[in-house]
């Protein structure tokens, strides 16, 4: 098995995205209909991905220190979302790492616990459950992240250093909209820019979700 990187598996995902949706602007596809009627109409690419385009931009750097202690800011969060009834069902027992990925998928029956749904449609192939783990290792070494959340359909990590700036946030953000851009594109209905914005600025949590 050709085992890839971090960067390899969210660029790809990225410049994936941005060619089929270039290659199907204004292109009239089956339910578009419908989900325009429910959601509105979609933004460009473009618009959606400023201030970045179809090329991927590359990994974010990670912010400076000093950080509070990752493992603390773990348990706050896992404190705060058990008080929410709407995460109980995706809640940890604790803070996990990457590597404990595939045995947690297996004790909750995720999906045969080989893989993971990368969502509806057909132009994402599932990502392999190694490629899961190399992103959020990746998250781990640069964010402090660590797996408090998981479900079918979802991940959730605390996130150890706060970031501060907008452009800070928004090269998170490409990472997010490559890693699941169901977050921004259906789960917001907003911008990377937005996004970024009201979801990453400030926030000790990162919630990812796949239609």
């Amino acid at each position: 098995m050709h085992v890839r990187t971090v960067d390899q598996i969210l660029g790809e995902s990225w410049e994936g995205y941005a060619q089929e949706e270039m290659a199907g602007a204004g292109e009239d596809g089956p339910g578009r209909d419908q989900v325009a009627e429910l959601f509105g109409e979609p933004n460009p690419f473009e618009e959606t991905v400023a201030p970045f385009g179809a090329q991927w931009p590359g990994l974010a750097a990670s912010p400076a220190g000093p950080w509070a202690d990752a493992e603390q800011v773990a348990a706050q969060v896992l404190g705060e979302l058990a008080d929410d009834d709407a995460w109980e069902a995706y809640l940890l027992d604790g803070a996990y790492r990457s590597a404990d990925l595939p045995v947690l998928a297996e004790e909750r029956g995720l999906e045969g616990a080989g893989c993971w749904p990368y969502g509806m449609y057909e132009m994402y192939e599932m990502y392999e459950m190694y490629e899961m783990c190399v992103v959020l290792r990746s998250w781990e070494e640069r964010f402090g992240t660590r797996l408090v959340g998981l479900g079918d359909d979802r991940v959730i990590v605390s996130v150890a250093p706060p970031v501060r700036t907008s452009s800070e946030a928004e090269a998170i953000a490409a990472e997010h909209f490559a890693f699941s851009s169901d977050n921004i594109t259906q789960g917001y209905d907003e911008t990377l820019r937005v996004y970024a914005a009201k979801q990453i600025v400030g926030r000790r949590v990162w919630s990812f979700w796949w239609d």
